[in-house]
């Protein structure tokens, strides 16, 4: 990685604007204590970690009063890499970012810093013991024993932790060559995997000659599942008929139950019918006797009103003896009484009468409904030539009725 530019403000005791550019090739930074020599390499592992030797709060040098920003610039691997960091708040917020070719690559503090040790492929440590050293730990050279000189290099280069890694792949080889000994111990016979191999073989040729006959089983159970469907289709096309033909029963069971109803009605109309016919004999034949009865009934009123005009005749003679006249006039009290009592039995006769001759009427017209082709609404059986002596007897009964 080199360096090319570093840019400091408010960032220990640069609190002006520090933009310095680094060429390429050995820098050397000189000055008196104090100046700021090893403030420009914390703003490195700042900038690039997040790392400072103090808390965040002492870093800024102006305090809260404005923020601190560390940016660094440099070039590894033909790439172009910027890191910013900068704290911001009462609190000193760390807030950073990470491009790569003018790309922002991570944003924050913890993604910046792990992106730039992805990049480097070292972390804080590795990096401080590489890339330069602090000035107590050049100064322990003069009073360590060689052993720890040693020891210090490793850690300054960042060698200590590949002798460790070293130490434990070396033990972990152990570890891995006593194992496979003890695996080795274990091994089974190499004949007798060999014959169990050929037993295996055998086996599975066995359970293959077994798989062939059952597939060929399984063929033919396929067959019988094929026929077994189309079976069952059939089976299942008969049942649907059989649910229509059920329907249809049904049907035809409330058709006949309606008949069956219909028929006892026809029945009972007929027993009124023939009841009626025994009443209409018997009402022609009292009807023969009305013109006698309506000629007394005119004899009567002859009667009565020769009396009325003998009432009104004045008597110049002497009148007729009391008894024969107490005795005509209770002959035509009773004469009058009987035509009275006669006069309402007949108008009672003629009102039956009417009512029989209506329902002969209705009888024929439901009967001129009726056609040679259709059914008796009595007995159901069909009319043919029965129809015409059927409508002679309506009429024949209508007339009677009306006569």
């Amino acid at each position: 990685m080199l360096i090319t530019r570093l840019y400091l403000r408010n960032f220990r005791v640069y609190e002006d604007e520090l933009d310095l550019a680094l060429p390429p090739g050995l820098v050397g930074i000189y000055g008196p204590n104090g100046a700021g020599k090893s403030t420009l390499l914390e703003a490195i592992t700042f900038a690039l970690w997040g790392r400072a030797r103090t808390d965040r709060a002492e870093i800024r040098s102006a305090g809260v009063g404005g923020d601190c920003v560390v940016e660094l610039e440099a070039e590894h691997e033909g790439h172009l890499y910027s890191v910013r960091r900068w704290l911001t708040g009462i609190n000193s917020t760390v807030h950073a970012e990470a491009c790569c070719d003018k790309l922002v690559m991570a944003e924050g503090a913890t993604d910046t810093r792990r992106y730039v040790q992805s990049v480097l492929g070292m972390d804080d440590a590795a990096f401080r013991a590489s890339v330069f050293a602090e000035q107590n730990q050049l100064a322990a050279f003069s009073n360590q024993s060689p052993a720890e000189r040693r020891k210090l290099v490793l850690q300054l280069l960042g060698i200590t932790p590949l002798d460790a890694a070293r130490d434990a792949a070396r033990k972990d080889a152990r570890d891995r060559e006593a194992q496979l000994a003890q695996l080795r111990a274990v091994l089974p016979d190499l004949d007798a995997l060999t014959v169990a191999a050929a037993d295996a073989d055998a086996e599975a040729a066995a359970a293959e000659a077994e798989a062939t006959a059952e597939r060929s089983g399984a063929s033919a159970l396929a067959e019988r599942a094929t026929a077994a469907e189309t079976r069952w289709g059939e089976i299942d096309s008969v049942r649907q008929r059989y649910d229509v033909l059920v329907e249809r029963g049904r049907s035809a069971r409330a058709e006949l139950d309606h008949a069956s109803s219909t028929l006892e009605a026809r029945r009972a109309e007929l027993a009124e019918l023939d009841a009626a016919a025994g009443s209409l004999d018997e009402l022609t034949g009292r009807a023969a006797d009305l013109p006698g009865a309506r000629a007394r009934l005119d004899a009567l009123g002859r009667l009565l009103d020769a009396r009325s005009r003998l009432d009104a005749t004045p008597l110049d003679t002497e009148p007729p003896d009391a008894s024969d006249l107490a005795e005509a006039t209770a002959r035509a009290a009773a004469a009058e009484l009987q035509a009275a009592e006669r006069r309402a039995a007949l108008a009672g006769q003629l009102e039956a009468a009417r009512a029989d001759a209506r329902r002969a009427t209705q009888q024929l017209d439901r009967a001129a409904e009726l056609s040679e082709e259709g059914e008796c609404p009595l007995c159901g059986q069909p009319l043919g030539e029965a129809f015409a002596a059927v409508q002679r007897h309506r009429r024949a009964e209508v007339g009677e009725a009306a006569g």
